[in-house]
């Protein structure tokens, strides 16, 4: 394994730990917001925003996890019958063809929002809500990025494996 591929797997396997404990801290979060909002009739906008904050970087972190794990979406059912050297030449399309282009679409589309909302600092619409909107939307492209890499470390990993 190459040295990229070492720096991309450890930066996942951070990110993923970095995913379970905002996992854990978004459930408590929901849980002390319903149990303050059912028993005292309190409702914290902020916690509520952090929920939504969290559950974004969930997701959106998420997918490069799932990219890494080979988790995503295919056809399970016919690819395992193919043979090694046709499953190489698709896996080899799909991230060429449809996964480094969207990565790069992501980043693309989202850098000016971002950029911009950076500039000012965007905060919440919400009164008592967080002014940190402008880390929410950087979220975006940092996926965009996360993908490139991951496709990247992908394509040199199965080109290793196929000259095996």
């Amino acid at each position: 394994m190459t040295n990229f591929n070492k720096i991309i797997d450890n930066l996942i396997e951070n990110i993923s730990n970095l995913l379970i404990v905002l996992l854990l801290s978004m459930i408590m979060m929901i849980f002390i917001s319903v149990l303050f909002r059912s028993f005292f009739n309190i409702n914290f906008i902020a916690l509520q925003e952090l929920v939504m904050y969290f559950h974004a970087a969930i997701f959106m972190f998420g997918i490069g996890l799932a990219l890494r794990e080979d988790a995503h979406v295919k056809i399970d059912v016919i690819y395992s019958t193919l043979s090694r050297q046709i499953k190489y030449y698709i896996s080899l399309a799909g991230i060429i063809l449809f996964i480094i282009p969207m990565s790069i679409f992501l980043i693309y589309i989202s850098m000016d929002m971002t950029i911009q909302s950076w500039s000012i600092l965007e905060g919440s619409s919400e009164a008592g809500g967080l002014n940190l909107v402008f880390i929410l939307k950087s979220i975006i492209p940092l996926t965009g990025l996360l993908i490139l890499l991951l496709s990247i470390s992908q394509l040199l990993k199965i080109n290793k494996e196929h000259k095996k």
